[in-house]
């Protein structure tokens, strides 16, 4: 089947690395299946230079993106449908259409209507949600965000979204329960798995005779940085021998957690890495002892973690929030850990009780790879998704018979 992929993720690497990764892995799995794929970023990253056309749309932007960002998202469109038609125009008719559900963006139904193909969409996220509660300072119709939003998902072939919690948010809202299909996300069990070599690192940060706390991620407030702090604040007193290792630059809170390391003097206690690169964050993950994914309480936790994936493929305890889809990921006490939202002194007990016991941490991280390897790498999710495709293909030929 030769498939087209449509994504329209701006910042990649950044705030939405957790996406790409789990965009370019399930279709390279997918690729493996045996379809072919072409991808399509259709969105560039943002670069340094500073033209002054650029500078001017800086300044227009920083003074009127407030009123306008709307409309300036819903006219995106017109070069988007502009772009496509000639990215397809010369090239082999696909199969298959799969687009990224993206805010205000209704381009991918119109391409695949003006192509004839059935399309699939990928809603990875509730993105009127994210855009309502998470940029609020910016002026919106009240409702025509996510009366976009439903019309691309209902006028497309099927769905598929990454938790069942995301699954009931959108059937909420009007969408039939049997359009959308639950693919939750996974890893690459040749990458990440307990038998990487850490040494280098090790060495690096000279972690040979200590225990070490680990966490990868950006660090925005749902990442529970505040809650890495009083973990920190908790833990590095009683013993110089625990360290923590913090992967991963950005997000709002960093400074906050910069600060805390600086006036406290925890430079030799508490490594933050800053960026490390995906292909090399399996070393990383096996320097670590312990693992921690602290999310604070959240009112809609619709996420598929990709890093507690990837922390138990490489055979760690994971201590985590036990919220979403995450609870039917892990076995408290089994595959791993899960406190109560909000609850830090379970968090720091149960670090510490891990910390004291190398024998369950094996125990529990054997179990944890165990477990992904059996039914949660990337190939098991593309035979979801291959397995959806076939089917929106053979109802399509069914239709055009008929």
């Amino acid at each position: 089947m030769h498939i087209v992929y449509l994504n329209y993720l701006y910042d990649r690497f950044g705030v939405s690395v957790g996406s790409t990764i789990k965009a370019i892995e399930l279709m390279h799995a997918l690729q493996q299946e045996g379809h072919q794929i072409d991808i399509y970023w259709r969105k560039k990253e943002g670069g340094n230079d500073e033209n002054p056309r650029k500078t001017i749309r800086q300044f227009l932007k920083k003074h009127f993106s407030k009123y306008f960002q709307e409309i300036n998202q819903i006219l995106q469109n017109a070069r988007f449908i502009i772009e496509e038609r000639n990215l397809f125009e010369n090239s082999k008719r696909p199969d298959l259409l799969i687009s990224r559900l993206h805010p205000y963006l209704f381009s991918p139904f119109l391409i695949a209507k003006r192509l004839g193909v059935p399309h699939i969409i990928e809603a990875d996220c509730p993105a009127a949600y994210e855009v309502r509660h998470f940029y609020p300072e910016y002026f919106r119709h009240p409702s025509l965000l996510e009366y976009i939003e439903l019309k691309m998902i209902q006028h497309a072939d099927r769905a598929f979204c990454v938790s069942n919690q995301l699954k009931k948010y959108f059937v909420s809202r009007g969408i039939e329960d049997k359009k959308i299909e639950v693919i939750t996300n996974g890893v690459d069990v040749a990458r990440f798995n307990p038998k990487i070599n850490c040494r280098l690192v090790q060495e690096k940060y000279q972690l040979q005779k200590k225990t070490v706390v680990g966490f990868v991620g950006s660090f925005h407030y749902w990442h529970g940085v505040e809650n890495l702090i009083r973990l920190i604040k908790a833990i590095v007193s009683s013993d110089s021998r625990i360290a923590f290792m913090m992967i991963g630059h950005g997000g709002a809170l960093k400074s906050d957690l910069d600060r805390f390391i600086r006036e406290r003097n925890l430079e030799d206690q508490v490594f933050c890495t800053g960026f490390v690169p995906h292909e090399e964050i399996p070393v990383y993950i096996n320097a670590m002892d312990i693992v921690v994914a602290p999310y604070p309480p959240l009112d809609f936790f619709y996420y598929s973690p990709v890093k507690i994936y990837e922390y138990m493929a490489c055979g760690k305890s994971v201590v985590t929030t036990r919220m979403g889809q995450i609870t039917e990921l892990i076995e408290h006490g089994k595959t791993g850990f899960l406190c109560d939202p909000g609850d830090i002194e379970a968090l720091i007990d149960t670090v510490q009780r891990l910390i004291r016991n190398r024998e369950m941490r094996a125990a529990i991280g054997r179990n944890a790879a165990g477990f992904i390897a059996g039914a949660h790498t990337w190939q098991h999710k593309a035979r979801q998704l291959s397995v959806l495709c076939e089917e929106v293909l053979m109802s399509n030929n069914r239709m055009l018979t008929i």
